[in-house]
């Protein structure tokens, strides 16, 4: 029975699609269904050792990449990587997170996993942490600061913190200067008690949302059964930009 139990496991993960491998979760899918977009600006907050950024830079030729990591130690490796990055000068690293508030704050550095770097203290006994006081912004800061008017694709990956990175943005939202969001839902929803249902009240008026899957997005309203906790991504597309929408759903609506 418990051999069994394992493998139903195992089957319904994958057909919810939970993972965070980028090439085969349907994130890279995305990337790619989006080359004719023309997409000029993209902002990859929690950009980790970088894995996202150098696809959008490979596959978005006029692409300039902002890739923003909070934690030092990952954005030493980042940097490192992107200096001998082929499309170098197309990105912009910034050694800073986004938030809801501008501000210092502490966050938790796991060295052996850097991509759980989180605003909550998590998975004690399992990981050491490192509590660091790190540097914050606000989504419309940083895009004023920088001069940027448009963010053509907002991917936003922050252990938990996805919502507080929107709500820093609300200006860009309200505005309708952000064609594109794509972000993480999963169990972090329990502690930050931000759910899905909460990310569409947050979103759905101005966007198309659906769930990234290995080869299409499905598209809908929300439903209460996709409340699972499952880690996944969400693409969200402005609704205003029914040609981009075209681009990712196919002839028969998947």
């Amino acid at each position: 029975m418990s051999a069994l139990h394992r493998t139903a496991s195992f089957v319904e993960s994958a057909w919810h699609n939970e993972g965070a491998d980028f090439a085969s979760n349907g994130e890279r899918h995305v990337l790619e269904a989006f080359r004719p977009a023309g997409f000029r600006v993209a902002l990859d907050v929690g950009a980790n050792l970088g894995s996202w950024t150098k696809a959008a830079l490979g596959l978005w030729p006029e692409c300039m990449v902002h890739a923003l990591e909070v934690a030092p130690t990952t954005v030493e490796a980042l940097t490192a990587a992107m200096a001998a990055h082929e499309h170098s000068n197309r990105i912009r690293l910034h050694p800073i997170g986004l938030s809801d508030r501008e501000g210092e704050q502490t966050i938790y550095y796991y060295p052996d996993a850097p991509d759980l770097t989180s605003d909550v203290l998590r998975h004690e006994g399992k990981v050491r942490s490192v509590p660091i006081v790190a540097r914050f912004s606000t989504l419309d800061r940083f895009c004023h600061d920088q001069g940027i008017g448009h963010v053509d694709y907002l991917k936003i990956d922050v252990e938990g913190a996805e919502h507080r990175v929107l709500k820093g943005g609300a200006g860009l939202l309200e505005s309708g200067r952000i064609a594109c969001i794509q972000f993480e839902y999963g169990a972090f929803s329990i502690d930050s008690h931000f759910l899905l249902q909460d990310y569409f009240r947050l979103l759905e008026r101005r966007f198309h949302i659906g769930k990234i899957y290995p080869t299409y997005v499905a598209f809908g309203l929300y439903d209460w059964r996709d409340e699972d906790f499952r880690f996944c991504n969400y693409l969200c597309i402005a609704r205003d930009r029914p040609d981009l929408l075209r681009l990712v759903v196919g002839p028969d609506g998947a």
